[in-house]
């Protein structure tokens, strides 16, 4: 799906009486929705009755665990992050822009329906010219999800049974999970390298030799 930004909702969506009678305690500006049509860079935009606000956060990582404490949570997982975002202060700044932005969200109904629900604002130099609904359909049914829910979980299930599964917990085990960091990132890594170089001299063949 690629990167994309989010949009706080906090001014009345124009809803359809279909998503009212599905959707009846809903809170809207408590969910998410996702746009392209802005900066596609992990940003949180708030749409309320005086426009768009980009909210710009300052603030600092921290670390919060000591090198030696990183290198021993390292030992027992594959991936540790030793720092902490602390923010220091938070401003909406307006956006005076003229665009359609299209915002999005799935979500489920009380009946276990997930929806796709899409609307379309207008702004004409900063100003919401016009907001309305694009788009509200279900995209699988309760009885798609809680059959999904199923599959997922009986392949769950057998992958724990799998003789070679309990294998690995073994070694993983007798070796204090250096099986595992072995094969996954020494072993894997390396064989990733190698690749990226046979594609580098694939595509130098290609182009001035073949």
């Amino acid at each position: 799906m690629g990167m994309f930004d989010t949009i706080i909702v906090s001014r009345k969506l124009p809803l359809s009486k279909e998503l009212r009678k599905a959707f009846p305690d809903t809170d809207w500006s408590k969910e998410d929705f996702q746009t392209k049509d802005l900066q596609e860079n992990m940003q949180t935009y708030h749409l309320n009755s005086k426009g768009l606000f980009h909210v710009k956060i300052e603030g600092e990582y921290v670390r919060t665990m000591t090198e030696e404490e990183e290198k021993k949570e390292k030992k027992t997982r594959k991936w540790v992050w030793p720092y902490e975002f602390r923010e220091d202060s938070r401003k909406l700044i307006k956006q005076y822009i003229t665009q359609t932005v299209n915002f999005y969200h799935t979500v489920n109904d009380k009946a276990g329906n997930t929806w796709w629900i899409e609307f379309e604002a207008i702004f004409t130099k900063g100003k919401l010219t016009d907001l309305k609904l694009d788009r509200a359909e279900i995209m699988t049914t309760a009885e798609d999800n809680a059959a999904n829910e199923k599959k997922w979980k009986d392949s769950l299930e057998a992958y724990e049974r799998h003789p070679w599964t309990k294998t690995k917990k073994i070694l993983n085990k007798a070796t204090f999970g250096y099986w595992s960091r072995f094969w996954g990132n020494k072993v894997s890594g390396a064989l990733y390298r190698v690749s990226q170089r046979i594609t580098k001299v694939q595509l130098w063949i290609i182009r001035n030799i073949a």
